[in-house]
């Protein structure tokens, strides 16, 4: 009988236990649902998770910043459909579910900002984000498979989680501004939910340095954030949404070194 030590050494942990088939074709069609949201649901064509009603707060991307969603969308699709080419057993059963939690909870989002509910919609953000940080995780750690479709994976869940993550930290202050009596107005509070935003996605990307888009997502709110700052002339935001995207990136050049100094 063999031990408990042989045991775990032969069993595969959550994180690489094989996707399934089934998994693969429910986040295709959450990926797409995600997608065609906008036009069957009461908030309108053009609506994102993170572009919602409420208050524009001071930390708020300027609006061409939000683009970046068509690229989000595009790249989630093109994995899904990659995992079911390629074979679902080349991912991970865990990142399926967290993709599936991610995706839906992305067109859930889009359903309950149509009532203009910033409670319920933070609510929901905070789901994506838990799923996305669970998801950027498990993406970096993937082994085996196509190269193309480990590239493609970290690329389409990166982005999205990198912008998630920022994303989470505005709906939550936008709900605080409109049920409590933080004043949208006040630069206080509003440079320290940044800070967090930015200490946030700097934790994730040591502990993802393969996932090179995390960070860059997370700097392109930072810069989206600066354009607002800038406009307004808010320089406490200016200058913490600067030194944010400078230390994203740096951190994300220094991680990257290190991991090939590490293999060398």
């Amino acid at each position: 009988m063999p031990t408990t030590a042989q045991q775990s050494s032969t069993t595969p942990s959550a994180a690489r236990t094989p996707g399934t088939r089934a998994l693969a074709w429910a986040v295709l069609a959450a990926a797409v649902l995600e997608v065609v949201a906008p036009a069957i649901t009461l908030n309108g064509p053009g609506s994102s998770p993170d572009a919602g009603s409420g208050p524009e707060l001071l930390i708020t991307p300027a609006g061409w910043a939000f683009s970046i969603w068509g690229v989000i969308y595009a790249l989630a699709i093109a994995q899904a459909i990659g995992v079911l080419g390629a074979g679902a057993e080349h991912t991970s059963r865990r990142l399926q579910v967290a993709q599936l939690v991610l995706y839906v909870g992305g067109a859930v989002w889009i359903a309950v900002a149509g009532v203009d509910s910033v409670l319920a919609t933070a609510a929901v953000l905070v789901v994506m984000a838990v799923a996305a940080t669970l998801a950027v995780l498990t993406v970096a750690t993937l082994r085996g498979g196509p190269d193309w479709l480990r590239l493609l994976s970290r690329a389409a869940v990166g982005l999205y989680a990198g912008w998630v993550t920022a994303a989470v930290f505005l709906n939550v202050s936008t709900a605080l501004a409109e049920v409590g009596p933080l004043s949208v107005r006040d630069t206080g509070w509003q440079v320290v939910a940044l800070a967090l935003s930015a200490l946030a996605l700097l934790v994730v990307t040591v502990l993802t340095g393969a996932v090179v888009t995390y960070p860059l997502a997370g700097a392109w709110a930072m810069l989206g954030i600066s354009v607002t700052a800038a406009g307004d002339g808010t320089t406490a935001v200016l200058v913490t949404a600067v030194v944010s995207g400078v230390l994203l990136l740096a951190t994300l050049v220094a991680v990257r070194a290190g991991g090939r100094g590490r293999a060398g």
